[in-house]
């Protein structure tokens, strides 16, 4: 028999949860990023596509308008940070999307910066927050922050 696992033990298996469900996604089912999600009030999304969601309604809805969007993709991450807690986590990662997004069209290819918070709730992380946009190209720094 296995002992139970702390939450900071448990946290890789929902990141790995998450990155499943993010490629299903990709292929039009979010059956899995919804059921990871938190049903909560505090749930929230912003994406690069302008806006939020905030609490389990709006972000569900936000998720059945993702699945028309897309067929047939991919996703890849590569992981910046991830900082696990006993009841908050946080992860940061460059995420790189390869989708079809109307039908009989050629993939669309973008790559995101996103940032994942994961909160444990009734024994188990879910998804807490999502925030998604757009991997622009890197700039220097303005030349006020330069001025101290």
């Amino acid at each position: 028999m296995m002992p139970d696992l702390t939450p900071e033990q448990s946290f890789p298996a929902a990141l790995a949860r998450l990155r499943a469900a993010l490629g299903d996604v990709a292929n039009g089912d979010v059956a899995a990023i919804k059921a990871l999600y938190s049903h909560s009030d505090e749930a929230t999304s912003f994406y690069g596509w302008g806006g939020y969601e905030k609490g389990w309604d709006a972000v569900s809805n936000r998720w059945d308008w993702a699945q028309q969007q897309f067929r047939g993709g991919t996703v890849r991450h590569d992981n910046v940070t991830t900082v696990v807690g006993a009841e908050l986590a946080l992860v940061t990662d460059i995420e790189m999307f390869e989708v079809v997004m109307a039908e009989n069209a050629e993939p669309s290819r973008w790559t995101n910066r996103v940032t994942h918070v994961f909160r444990f709730e009734q024994g188990g992380w879910r998804l807490l927050h999502r925030h998604a946009n757009r991997l622009e190209g890197r700039y220097e720094p303005a030349p006020r922050l330069n001025a101290r």
